[in-house]
């Protein structure tokens, strides 16, 4: 057997490798360059391309070690002895993942289950996991334009774990570990011997081994701090920090600080520390050699033999190799200096931890999204005031309520229960940074209007206007209403414009001041109900106009000028009411009044009501002067006691109709111009009554009268009487001049006395 046998059904059965150089490392994919001799002038390199091909190294003594790949490429080289050389480029699978560019969202999903979301998305199944570790779920994570193959290479190095190829003979396997357990390479190769013999470059049986060893040291940081910020938890110290234990350089602090490294608890930023800092000491202990073991493999060991310095004759695990293989054409049989293996290893109780070496991708300045939600929903959000987005460039989400995670909104001001607040709202188009250029921490930063999302303002018309313009959510039948508040600028009718859709309240805990340089005008259609403790109030002129008032007022003191009202209906209900006005001037149209107790002192009431009605427990009313002009008066009273000191009254048109009425009058004066008086019954109690009469008219149809004594001077009495019946116990009657006529008379007198100066009959 030849060094190198190739297997591919799409070469030439006699093609021939004449080198094959082997890239391989720990979490880098690797790489391969196979030169190769065939009969075929025309290699058909379309075809090879994606294709599986093998090279077979032969180990001696029926050992064979294969590399399994993938054809990425190739190239024309020359000609050699009649045939034709070429070169092809070979590489693992993980390779195609560096061909697909993506832009896409995970969630809530750990990294080893986001990166094995990638590989199934490949059709891969290649790989197998070897984790000790527990890595929790990230809420967010981002691949935004990276290819696939840079997206898992970053977050396998965030979480300090590494991937190398294993070869099988037909097909490889991506081996993905945080373990720091390396098998040993397979027998003889297990031990290598240190042999600087200048045989370094040929593979002879038996005679493999290290030919040459080289410490590399250098200055590496000694320490790495860490530190985080979680809105969550503002107030929470996310500092944590890794040092390593044997301080070299005197004690020099090398420190590596990191902001925002992308932990919420102290004990993962510990970890996180301690990670970078093996890391970055691996980079500082590399052990560096050359060698002819053909078997020599990345992610094995070996133990060293040999060495004059003891203390490097001992176990160390293979972090990078280069391997060269060389054979001659097709005509020769010779394996001279054919091998070359160049190495990196780290001492067995040296952990390998990945540098953070992949490119983040490229932060763009801002980005615009479209807020999303539940279906039929129009805010969607949590108790931090948090919105969901779908970005424009993710092609595997639209407008579902899950298309990102929870983000942040900027608001004008933020307090501990204090600030402003104005959620975006499902469909509207918001902006988006990145908190510390980390796209997993996105923040939408404000609103823009587009062509589905116009202004409030009809613009360019409307330039006058600024204000807030709300829309009212589960609106039926998507009626646009909205509560707004608008500044008009236009000069010289400026104006400030509310409007409550529905309900406007207002508390103010001490004091409110309103001045208006000119007028004020109040319309309110349903009901207006004040509740004052105290109420003083300042009027030049007040003209009221009042459907219906109801007022609850526990003490009300008012100074008016000048007061006119006019009330269609007024009920009122009071408990205590004091007032005092100078002039009081009232229209009413029908007023009905309540009352428990009145008190009232008026200097001068002039009082014109058009129809009243008053229902009164108990009325106490003292009233220096008091002119009244009634139209038409009703009143109905259970008691009724009135003291006047003196009243003049001047009536129009008088109905009275008084069930039961007593009356105590020390002095009367009564002037009537025309009285007319209709009485169902009417029963008259006199001490003394003084009456005198200039003309009176009496149609009485029933009169009894009982008279204790009466007292008569009557000027001059011309009486017309229908029918008169009478009926007197004992009259004594004094005439000066008496006429009387007499259509016809019946009297019956038990007992006349009379004495009689002069008569004259006819």
């Amino acid at each position: 057997m030849r060094l190198i046998e190739l297997r591919s059904p799409l070469l030439d059965p006699d093609a021939v490798a004449l080198s094959f150089v082997v890239h391989e490392n720990l979490s880098q994919e690797p790489s391969y360059q196979l030169d190769l001799l065939s009969h075929d002038s025309n290699l058909d390199f379309d075809a090879l391309l994606g294709s599986t091909l093998s090279a077979d190294i032969d180990l001696g003594e029926g050992d064979i070690r294969t590399f399994n790949t993938h054809v990425f490429g190739g190239y024309d080289t020359g000609q050699m002895s009649g045939q034709y050389t070429y070169t092809l480029e070979l590489r693992s699978w993980l390779s195609f993942l560096a061909e697909n560019r993506n832009s896409r969202i995970f969630q809530d999903l750990s990294v080893p289950q986001i990166v094995e979301q990638v590989f199934q998305g490949h059709q891969r199944n290649g790989y197998r996991f070897e984790l000790e570790g527990t890595y929790e779920p990230r809420e967010y994570c981002v691949q935004f334009q990276e290819t696939d193959l840079n997206f898992v290479k970053r977050l396998l190095e965030d979480e300090g774990i590494y991937f190398w190829v294993e070869h099988e003979p037909d097909r490889h396997v991506v081996v993905i570990s945080d373990t720091q357990r390396f098998e040993d390479l397979p027998l003889p190769n297990d031990t290598l011997e240190y042999l600087p013999d200048g045989e370094e470059s040929r593979a002879i049986q038996g005679r493999e081994g290290v030919q040459r060893l080289q410490r590399t040291r250098r200055i590496k940081s000694n320490n790495v701090a860490l530190r985080d910020f979680d809105y969550h938890a503002p107030s929470k110290q996310l500092d944590s920090d890794a040092q390593v234990e044997q301080q070299s350089l005197g004690g020099i602090p090398l420190e590596y600080y990191d902001y925002a490294a992308g932990y919420r608890d102290p004990e993962q930023g510990e970890r996180l520390a301690r990670l970078r800092l093996e890391a970055i000491q691996a980079d500082a202990h590399a052990l560096g050699g050359e060698a002819n073991a053909r078997a020599l493999a990345v992610g094995r060991a070996f133990t060293l033999v040999g060495h004059p310095a003891l203390s490097r004759n001992r176990r160390y695990y293979v972090t990078n190799s280069e391997l060269t293989f060389i054979q001659d054409g097709p005509d020769s049989t010779s394996q001279g200096r054919n091998v070359a293996v160049k190495f990196r290893a780290l001492a067995d109780d040296q952990p390998f931890r990945p540098l953070l070496v992949t490119k983040r991708p490229r932060v763009p300045g801002i980005q615009s999204a479209t807020v999303v939600g539940p279906e039929m929903s129009e805010v969607h959000t949590d108790k931090l005031g948090r919105i969901r987005v779908h970005f424009h460039w993710d092609r595997y989400k639209t407008t579902e309520a899950d298309a990102s995670c929870w983000i942040r909104v900027t608001q004008a001001w933020a307090g501990k229960g204090w600030g402003v607040l104005a959620m975006p709202r499902v469909g509207q188009e918001v902006i988006v940074v990145y908190v510390d250029g980390d796209l997993d921490r996105p923040l939408a930063t404000g609103i823009v209007y587009n062509g589905e999302n116009p202004t409030p303002y009809d613009l360019p018309k409307d330039i006058r206007y600024t204000g807030l313009v709300t829309r009212s959510i589960k609106r039926a039948g998507g009626i646009p209403n909205a509560s707004q508040l608008t500044f008009d600028d236009q000069h010289g009718a400026e104006r400030v414009m509310i409007h409550a859709e529905r309900d406007l309240q207002q508390t103010v805990e001490r004091n409110s001041s309103t001045s208006i340089a000119q007028d004020l005008n109040l319309s309110v259609k349903g009901t207006s109900t004040s509740v004052v403790g105290i109420s003083v109030s300042f009027t030049g002129i007040s003209v009221s106009y009042t459907g219906l008032s109801v007022s609850f007022t526990g003490v009300s003191a008012r100074f008016t000028g000048v007061s006119t009202s006019f009330t269609g209906v007024s009920t009122s209900f009071t408990g205590v009411s004091t007032s005092f006005t100078g002039v009081d001037t009232s229209f009413t149209g029908v007023s009905t009044g309540f009352k428990g107790v009145d008190t009232s002192f008026t200097g001068v009431a002039t009082s014109m009501v058009g129809v009243s009605t008053s229902i009164t427990g108990s009325s106490n009313s003292v009233t220096g002067v008091s002119n009244s002009m009634t139209g038409i008066s009703s009143s109905w009273k259970d008691v009724s006691m009135s003291t006047t000191g003196q009243s003049e009254s001047i009536t129009g048109v008088s109905l009275s109709y008084t069930g039961t009425s007593n009356s105590m009058t020390g002095t009367s004066t009564s002037v009537t111009g025309t009285s007319t008086s209709i009485t169902g019954t009417s029963m008259s109690n006199t001490g003394s009554s003084t009456s005198i009469t200039g003309t009176s008219m009496s149609t009485t149809g029933s009169s009894v009268s009982t008279t204790g004594s009466s007292m008569s001077a009557t000027g001059s009495s011309v009486g017309t009487t229908g029918s008169s019946v009478s009926t007197t116990g004992s009259k004594m009657s004094v005439t000066g001049f008496s006429f009387s006529y007499t259509g016809a008379s019946y009297e019956d007198v038990g007992v006349d006395l009379k004495k009689l100066g002069m008569q004259t009959k006819n």
